[in-house]
């Protein structure tokens, strides 16, 4: 299985989040998970026929899965943070918009069985040399709220069998989600990061059952690389 998760910044122009998207299709990956790609995006996901998406208009989470593989039984957002208020300086406008994760249910038609997907992207600014940062309480406190609902969400999956996979962005080097296993497992020294070159810290994560065989990076336009993850 080879899935990928992409966060492809908001503000580049359609053509180059286009761009991003199809070096990441080229591989033919089975899932893939987007961050940053709001509703007006949708007509470059209409435009790429082999795949089933998922685009709700609140968010920015998306999620694609090959149109040959698999079936969608159902999808739904799920809350993992309401509206809430930053610390002060950390960012412009000190109010935190409620955040989703998205979920979908699938039948992997290739070998029969449940598989179910979650996108995620959780609030930035409160890591520093691999740790919480003492000097934002509120916002720490926002990401372990939303951590610990994401966790719920795989949890709960688990537990009714289902093959699970956790896609995204977490904003926090070194995230773990108790069930699944990090792509960057037995990796931490890879030089490589998945933020501006030169950076090593791996934020972008794909967490499915078990150690990745290989991790490939892709480089856009956007300030993110796209990982793909092969199990």
């Amino acid at each position: 299985m080879l899935v990928a998760t992409a966060n492809v910044l908001r503000s580049i122009t359609p053509a180059e989040a286009g761009a991003a998207l199809d070096a990441v299709l080229d591989h033919r990956p089975d899932l893939v998970a987007l961050q940053e790609w709001g509703p007006r995006r949708r007509a470059i996901l209409r435009a790429r026929p082999d795949y089933a998406w998922i685009s709700p208009w609140y968010g920015e989470n998306a999620l694609l899965a090959r149109r040959d593989r698999f079936g969608l039984v159902d999808a739904r957002l799920r809350l993992v943070g309401g509206l809430g208020l930053a610390d002060r300086d950390a960012r412009d406008v000190p109010v935190l918009p409620p955040r989703t994760v998205l979920h979908a249910r699938l039948h992997d038609r290739e070998r029969d069985r449940a598989v179910s997907v979650v996108g995620y992207h959780l609030v930035p600014g409160v890591q520093r040399a691999g740790a919480y940062r003492d000097d934002r309480p509120r916002l720490v406190a926002r990401h372990r709220l939303e951590l610990r609902r994401l966790h719920a969400v795989v949890r709960h999956e688990l537990d009714a069998g289902a093959e699970v996979w956790a896609l995204g962005d977490a904003n926090f080097d070194g995230l773990e989600i108790p069930g699944l296993v990090s792509a960057w497992a037995g990796r931490r020294d890879d030089p490589r990061g998945t933020l501006g070159p030169g950076s090593r810290r791996k934020i972008d994560d794909v967490f499915g059952p078990g150690p990745a065989d290989d991790v490939v990076l892709l480089r856009s336009a956007s300030d993110h690389a796209a990982v793909l993850a092969r199990r």
